[in-house]
């Protein structure tokens, strides 16, 4: 078997347990969420001491509204790179059985955020991103991201941790069709993205339903 056949092989392999393991319809919305760190360390059911729980299963429910949600909770021992292979396949798997690329959607918070402007680096389809709390100088000084598709970037005013705005990348991402940075202020720092808020979901849907039609 020739490696393109193989390839074509794998992506319909792929698409197929997608859309029937999962009942994904594909004339929606299709949005991957990218969850924090600390849900890698404790689970679904996280706590943070300084945040509070992370509401995971909230925020999928939130999400669902807009489309159809893929996700799964990532373990302390995941590979990055593997990880971020495996979503960018199955994005391409959406793309080879119809599913326009300006309807599917990568919501990363924190270091889910960091994983998707990697899958933005390395999947040059033009599809959709939110980055929440994902931004900051040690993150721009150890990757070297060339992002591509229309990315959206939010981040929180009081946010110590990762609160810096994605005006770098837009200098530097010459193949991306647009960056755009989104200040908000919940005074609720990194916590902002452990929870539905509309102050990011708002922006989120705007952002994802403007391109899909």
């Amino acid at each position: 078997m020739s490696i393109y056949i193989r390839s074509i092989f794998l992506l319909l392999i792929s698409a197929f347990m997608i859309l029937e393991c999962q009942n994904y319809p594909k004339h929606k919305n299709h949005i991957f969420y990218l969850h924090g760190r600390i849900v890698e360390l404790q689970g679904a059911e996280a706590e943070s001491p300084i945040y509070g729980k992370y509401k995971y299963q909230e925020i999928i429910d939130s999400l669902s509204t807009t489309g159809t949600v893929h996700h799964e909770v990532r373990s302390a021992g995941v590979d990055f790179n593997t990880f971020c292979t495996k979503i960018s396949n199955q994005i391409d798997s959406l793309i080879f059985i119809g599913v326009k690329p300006e309807c599917i959607s990568v919501i990363g918070a924190s270091k889910g955020g960091i994983m998707s402007m990697n899958i933005s680096t390395i999947n040059s389809n033009p599809i959709n991103y939110i980055l929440l709390g994902a931004n900051n100088e040690s993150i721009q000084n150890q990757y070297q991201f060339q992002l591509h598709g229309r990315v959206l970037g939010i981040y929180e005013k009081t946010d110590s941790i990762a609160g810096l705005h994605y005006d770098f990348y837009q200098k530097k991402s010459k193949k991306a069709i647009k960056i755009n940075s989104l200040e908000i202020n919940t005074s609720l720092g990194h916590g902002f993205l452990y929870k539905p808020m509309e102050a990011w979901l708002k922006p989120t849907r705007e952002w994802i339903n403007i391109h899909c039609y």
